[in-house]
């Protein structure tokens, strides 16, 4: 199965096998620089288009999804969106424009949603009880409403930068040694090098005592309806990982 990297495409934050990404769509036509036969990624609802003001300069994220006109964060004019992009079914970009920040693929994490915008402020859009182990916890929005993560810029632009997985209830990106983890795919493919001690071992390490999928098993992510999905540490080399159900 082939990876990213071994089509010369590499993402630090993703080497899981293409199969696995929920945006990639192949070699196309790139709607931003109009190349051919580019490997190219789904802009979709939730994500933007970056664009500069015309007037000021200053960056601004468009949805691809309701595809209207924005104000600059800057000077207040007005940035359109593209009229070349308005008829195209689809918006896709290569990977050129996505490592560029073109454009911003939104992630969920364990410490709230990452989007180009809460990349802007340098904090999540979390939720109530969000933890607080490994980030500083602050108050979002005018009224001080859900709390968010101030997580260090770069990892939050590099989330951005990087594609999805399939999963049935949404991504989790987990964090260790406070940064992004890279995701390396599903437990069966994870799993498929490992011998059956190595195997329990590896399953083992991967949650606390008390988690409740220590009680299923690795034979209880080999099905089709429960999912595991398996980090790395880019510091220290641990795994961790996060399960969902059809």
């Amino acid at each position: 199965m082939s990876t990213f990297a071994d089509l010369g495409i590499p993402f630090p934050l993703f080497e899981a096998p293409t199969r696995e990404a929920s945006d990639y769509a192949g070699l196309a036509i790139c709607r931003l620089c109009r190349r051919g036969g580019r490997h190219c990624f789904d802009v979709g609802i939730g994500d933007d288009l970056i664009l500069p003001c015309p007037a000021c300069g200053l960056e601004a994220g468009l949805d691809p999804d309701e595809r209207g006109d924005v104000a600059s964060r800057g000077c207040g004019s007005t940035v359109p969106f593209p009229e070349a992009l308005h008829l195209k079914h689809r918006l896709l970009a290569c990977y050129d424009c996505l490592r560029a920040g073109k454009v911003a693929m939104t992630k969920d994490t364990e410490f709230g949603m990452v989007s180009w915008e809460r990349a802007i402020e340098g904090v999540t859009l979390g939720h109530p009880g969000l933890r607080a182990d490994q980030f500083e916890i602050v108050a979002t929005g005018p009224r001080g409403g859900s709390p968010g993560a101030r997580v260090p810029v770069e990892h939050m632009w590099e989330l951005l930068r990087t594609p999805g997985y399939i999963s049935w209830q949404g991504e989790n990106w987990l964090f260790c040694c406070r940064r992004p983890m890279t995701y390396l795919g599903g437990w069966r493919h994870v799993s498929e090098s490992l011998g059956t001690a190595d195997r329990d071992a590896f399953f083992r390490g991967l949650f606390d005592p008390g988690d409740d999928a220590m009680s299923w098993g690795p034979d209880g992510f080999s099905g089709e309806s429960a999912c595991l999905h398996i980090y790395r540490c880019r510091t220290c080399g641990r795994h961790r990982a996060h399960y969902d159900f059809d």
